[in-house]
């Protein structure tokens, strides 16, 4: 698969991997395309953490389902979600940017086939659903997460070595970039091999969760925690992607007003 394949067909795969685990030959791929991610100087401020094995995955598993309980409490969380939430197909096309409603969320029977308006103003309205919250409404989908998590075949925790900083007033900036240029290789590198790659952000939220990821996994007070990327091999390629026109965000010499 060549790079421009690789990242067209690149998707976040929310559902079940096969169960084996990522060859060996495929895991050192992964790793190379991390290490030869571009960084400011070559500093390369990054150290990463594989996690195979039950006692990390389960621990994760349970931060995971807690975070995502608790975020369903959460009024203005819901309200921020709501925002990039598409209600139907023909409006996600449309818009190029967000996500599917259904894709992300397990709507109850009920709800399925409501109309495009209900939904609508469901979305407008979804900062009061952290009654439902408190009543235990994100249980069902915490613990369908947290069962994700605990039975990918692979965990990768990706962490930034503050110490390793290049030069010049924007440093932090410039590592952050680095970051970002690494996963972006991962995430590559996993599609050519037919490997489904998920991010896990919710015990990434809040300082504690990220403060308590640290502890469990020895990483240095000198490291920030950045993401965790549940991995496996799929069995059949995820679904359809959108995009905003390039004519919505490319300029030329200046940005024009809107």
């Amino acid at each position: 698969m060549n790079v421009f394949d690789a990242m067209t067909q690149r998707r976040s795969h929310r559902g079940a991997f096969q169960k084996r685990a990522i060859d060996a030959d495929d895991l050192e791929k992964l790793i190379e395309a991390a290490r030869w991610a571009p960084s400011p100087f070559n500093v390369q401020p990054w150290e990463i953490v594989l996690i195979q094995e039950s006692e990390g995955k389960t621990a994760l598993a349970d931060l995971t389902e807690r975070a995502i309980i608790t975020q369903f409490k959460d009024p203005k969380f819901l309200d921020d979600n709501s925002r990039w939430m598409r209600p139907t197909e023909a409006e996600w096309q449309e818009r190029g940017d967000g996500v599917l409603l259904s894709e992300h969320v397990t709507l109850p029977k009920p709800l399925q086939n409501a109309p495009e308006k209900f939904l609508e103003e469901l979305l407008k309205n979804a900062k009061s659903f952290a009654l439902l919250g408190h009543l235990g409404a994100g249980k069902i989908p915490a613990r369908e997460i947290a069962t994700q998590v605990r039975e990918a075949p692979l965990l990768m925790l990706v962490t930034m070595n503050c110490k390793r900083f290049p030069p010049g007033q924007g440093a932090t900036r410039w590592m952050w970039l680095s970051m970002g240029m690494l996963i972006q290789n991962v995430l590559l590198a996993a599609t050519a091999l037919k490997i489904g790659v998920q991010f896990v952000s919710a015990p990434f939220e809040n300082a504690a969760d990220r403060e308590q990821i640290r502890e469990l996994f020895n990483v240095p007070t000198s490291h920030e925690v950045i993401t965790l990327l549940r991995m496996g091999y799929v069995e059949e390629e995820s679904g359809d992607s959108v995009r905003l026109q390039t004519s919505g965000f490319v300029h030329t010499e200046k940005i024009k007003a809107k």
